[in-house]
């Protein structure tokens, strides 16, 4: 009886401790698939990918804050930013102490000599001017995580960073002009050819400027304007000028048609795209009405461009803008595109409301110029009215006068 029962149980309790090492074997091989699969969750693309998206879009509202101090003072470039805005930029994180003690004065000529030092070893302007650009400021600020003491200085440039975006209210919205792209398509596609010269003169002067300055980024970058020409060209053309829009106002639309998440920032540049976005975001804020279709407004702008030029006396306009790789005069040019495209439209005026009087080129232009106003509302005009044109000359505009 006793060998029955100890056969009886022997088996039972086998099986029993077979049990108790298959459950601690399975704990400790789930113990370890966790391990593994949490391993390869961290390592694998989709999780580097994610890192990566994180990490751009903490550089693109970088970027933003960047722009934001650099018209902060004045709006001569919003791509590069002075010490004092950098200084002032850190004072309003909290990384630096920004009250009016005598201790935080001195941190802040401390932070002023650092940054002057850096950008003597960091010349991103050899001109008498001390900005950075972008880059520069970013190998700045990794400039100071390094002088923190951290053993890792990615960390401490990711906390700096974290601070600066942390610190901040909430940033400028960029305006989208996606869908107005599309509207604009087939007066765009019309006015390409002049609209590409204008591009491309203008884009000329700026690579030549740029070698000067900064070789490397002149060879890596694509075609583009600088700031500085993209103003030269609202000044020339008359958008900047005659109070329609300001300085500042055309310096916030140049950058928010730069690329938004650019591979490198040698492709953070206005390329012909670009160039085509901020003429819609042009025309956006030139017309006051938000019922106006994108493509009306935009032929708006393009005859208030006409206009400028038109309205200028028939012997300045014998200062050419040449395209040397065409010997083709830019302004001219475009002067006869536009004409011709207006003569198709029956002479349309796409300034509503707003007269306009047109005089012979064989006669000198009225003395009397109005200025033309800040904003312009391009309503439709009524179907019975139709503007026309006898002969291309100076253009002014007259809150008296309309012809029919």
């Amino acid at each position: 009886m006793a060998d029955a029962k100890s056969a009886s149980t022997s088996p039972h309790s086998d099986n029993g401790s077979r049990r108790g090492s298959s459950n601690s074997l399975t704990k400790s091989k789930s113990s370890s698939e966790v391990k593994e699969l949490s391993k390869q969750k961290y390592d694998s693309p989709f999780d580097a990918s994610l890192v990566m998206a994180r990490k751009r879009s903490q550089q693109e509202r970088l970027w933003e804050i960047f722009t934001a101090y650099a018209l902060q003072i004045s709006s001569e470039d919003p791509t590069r930013i002075r010490v004092v805005n950098v200084v002032k930029l850190l004072q309003d994180c909290g990384i630096i102490d920004g009250s009016n003690t005598e201790e935080a004065k001195m941190i802040e000529k401390e932070v002023a000599i650092v940054c002057e030092a850096f950008l003597k070893t960091h010349p991103t302007d050899r001109d008498s001017t001390k900005k950075l650009d972008f880059t520069a400021f970013s190998a700045l600020l990794l400039h100071f995580a390094k002088m923190s003491g951290d053993k890792d200085p990615s960390r401490a440039y990711d906390s700096l960073v974290r601070t600066c975006l942390e610190k901040q209210q909430k940033s400028r919205n960029r305006v989208v002009v996606a869908q107005e792209l599309q509207e604009c398509k087939k007066v765009l596609a019309a006015f390409e050819d002049p609209l590409t010269k204008i591009f491309m003169f203008y884009a000329a002067q700026s690579h030549s400027k740029l070698e000067i300055i900064d070789p490397k980024m002149a060879q890596y970058c694509p075609p583009h304007l600088s700031y500085a020409e993209a103003v030269a060209f609202g000044r020339k053309y008359g958008i900047i000028s005659h109070g329609v829009l300001t300085t500042t106002e055309f310096a916030t639309m140049y950058i928010d048609s730069l690329p938004k998440a650019p591979a490198t920032e040698y492709d953070r540049v206005l390329t012909y795209a670009g160039f085509c976005e901020m003429l819609i975001r042009l025309s956006k804020r030139i017309c006051v009405d938000n019922t106006v279709p994108a493509d009306r407004s935009m032929k708006g702008l393009l005859q208030l461009m006409w206009l400028a030029l038109s309205s200028t006396s028939p012997r300045a306009l014998k200062i050419t803008d040449v395209l040397k790789s065409d010997r083709l005069d830019v302004t001219k040019y475009f002067l006869n595109h536009f004409e011709k495209y207006w003569k198709k439209e029956r002479y349309d005026n796409y300034f509503g409301d707003q007269p306009i009087r047109v005089e012979s080129v064989d006669n000198p232009p009225s003395p009397s110029k109005p200025p033309m106003p800040r904003r312009l509302s391009f309503n439709l005009p009524p179907e019975s009215e139709t503007k026309t044109l006898q002969r291309r000359a100076s253009v002014q505009t007259s809150p008296t006068s309309r012809t029919t």
